[in-house]
């Protein structure tokens, strides 16, 4: 089976139009798609809002969502905003990585509210290696956060 991973929806390297995001999703829709993979990093909540309004025009039972855990979205200044150079024409949000129990669920109630969902089907914790996080002794820090409580 095949899914769409939705972070090009939140302006991945170019800026797109909602039309353009909803028509792709209705692409992938009409091709048998039923699998949608979205997170809140991807445009910094946008991906999770166009994902949101094209699924709550199907049946629920008809779907199946994943998103992420790991990073809250923060209100920024503009030129503080994550992804300068990665995403394009998204809101002014700062990533804040946090594993822990309220993180993750500050994470999750969070997408909830972008995408209208009442549930998702898989939740995915999101880059918690060294490459995102910079060093070993970060990623153990929060590997260790995770497995203390956001787990």
């Amino acid at each position: 089976e095949l899914g769409l991973g939705t972070a090009p929806l939140g302006n991945l390297y170019r800026a797109i139009t909602d039309d353009a995001a909803a028509a792709v999703l209705d692409a992938a829709w009409r091709y048998g798609i039923r699998y949608f993979d979205t997170a809140p990093l991807y445009g910094l909540g946008l991906a999770e809002r166009r994902v949101g309004r094209f699924l709550a025009t199907q049946k629920r039972e008809d779907f199946v969502v994943s998103t992420k855990v790991g990073r809250i979205m923060k209100v920024c200044r503009p030129e503080q905003r994550t992804g300068i150079g990665k995403f394009f024409d998204t809101p002014s949000r700062r990533e804040v990585f946090d594993y822990s129990y309220d993180g993750v669920m500050r994470s999750f109630e969070a997408s909830f509210e972008r995408t209208g969902l009442d549930s998702f089907d898989i939740l995915f914790v999101h880059d918690l290696d060294v490459f995102n996080h910079g060093t070993q002794a970060a990623c153990d820090h929060y590997v260790g956060q995770f497995m203390g409580g956001g787990y």
